[in-house]
């Protein structure tokens, strides 16, 4: 049975290293607050949230065969049905959304879209919570691109995502960027985490009240105390 946003916990799971590597406090805030999970892109190695967000073209051609029908799929608009019947024959939902609008984010009611610059789907997992009327929102996995060093990076100690090491954001990329050179992705990855935190600011400004509970550089909203991380 499809649990109910509405009145509920949200947890926004992002893919983020910082999923695996506090998954035991993750997987307990949970259950304590039964909250309900929205997963954005690869993480059913880890999770499989009741709800799924998939609506990057190329990471759903690569990683679509991965997800469980125990979920409720959401994927943007921009996917496309031809596309989304290489993986997925079941029910699902779509969301209407702007891509690289500037300005603030907003959501339009009659029309049922947002609208903003959204380079994170993990954003808009937000601003989506806040409109179906989520008591409360918390997100664990949205470290940013560039949490860990350039170093770290591309020498592939440390990773971009939960489930690789190095720059792993590039096996999802447009040709135009597979061009770059790991120097040059790196720099397209800070300006990439910059957008990604205006828009954060954005959505707060809009009214929407959301702390992110794992390590992150959006330090603006990140709350060390609720799984009691010390780093």
């Amino acid at each position: 049975m499809k649990k109910i946003i509405k009145k509920s916990h949200v947890l926004v799971v992002g893919a983020g290293p910082n999923l695996r590597k506090y998954w035991d406090s993750i997987d307990n805030f949970i259950k304590k607050n039964n909250a309900v999970t929205i997963g954005i892109n690869r993480i059913n190695s880890i999770l499989t949230p009741d709800y799924h967000f998939w609506l990057d073209i190329k990471r759903y051609k690569k990683f679509g065969r991965e997800i469980n029908k125990k979920s409720r799929i959401i994927f943007g608009e921009y996917i496309g049905a031809s596309r989304i019947k290489r993986h997925w024959d079941g029910d699902y939902e779509i969301i209407k959304y702007s891509k690289n609008e500037q300005g603030s984010v907003r959501y339009n009611r009659k029309n049922n879209k947002f609208y903003g610059d959204f380079r994170s789907a993990g954003s808009l997992a937000i601003l989506w919570s806040h409109i179906k009327d989520a008591k409360k929102i918390s997100v664990v996995g949205m470290d940013g691109y560039t949490y860990n060093s350039k170093e770290e990076l591309l020498e592939g100690r440390l990773g971009q995502h939960c489930y690789s090491q190095g720059l792993t954001d590039q096996v999802a990329v447009s040709k135009k960027y597979k061009r770059l050179n790991n120097d040059q992705f790196y720099n397209h990855c800070l300006e990439k985490d910059d957008n990604i935190y205006i828009t954060l600011k954005s959505i707060k400004k809009y009214g929407v009240n959301f702390e992110i509970i794992t390590p992150t550089i959006y330090k603006d909203f990140y709350n060390a105390d609720v799984l009691n991380i010390k780093e």
